[in-house]
């Protein structure tokens, strides 16, 4: 409820479907694994005596979060003129890396624009999956002004 409530819009079983099928070839199936902990916790906190908790192991996916998906499918579904333009965003880790992995896939210029003391292990693996990384300083707002 509150603000998140007002502002989301529910999302048709079809488009979800569509989405998959945008991306399946592309991603790696990931499972859902049981978790017998959380099963536990839920069972006890909760009283919910038949309760099972299920993850899903994005970490098995490329650049080792879900994020991957998101991008790829904005890249897939973005016109030949709009991907030629390139795309351009703020991040200092997993969505950096998924971000520039999906426009090395697809074909499209990739600029991320990191703070200046983001992880070095990270912005590696941003870098060698082919985008620009342009860094920022501390000053407030200054990543939108690099950007422009």
């Amino acid at each position: 409820k509150g603000l998140l409530a007002k502002r989301a819009m529910p999302i048709a079983p079809d488009r979800v479907r569509g989405a998959l099928e945008t991306i399946r070839s592309r991603v790696v199936r990931t499972p859902l694994l049981e978790s017998p902990l959380l099963n536990e916790l839920v069972r006890s906190r909760r009283g919910v005596a038949d309760a099972r908790v299920f993850v899903k192991a994005e970490c098995l996916q490329h650049t080792g979060a879900f994020k991957f998906r998101g991008a790829l499918h904005k890249l897939l579904c973005m016109d030949d003129e709009t991907r030629g333009r390139g795309v351009c965003a703020f991040s200092s880790g997993n969505f950096a890396q998924a971000l520039a992995l999906a426009a090395r896939e697809t074909g499209v210029q990739c600029t991320i624009i990191a703070p200046h003391d983001a992880p070095a292990v990270k912005m590696e693996r941003t870098r060698g999956y082919g985008a620009e990384l342009v860094f920022s300083t501390p000053a407030a707002g200054e990543n939108r002004e690099v950007a422009a």
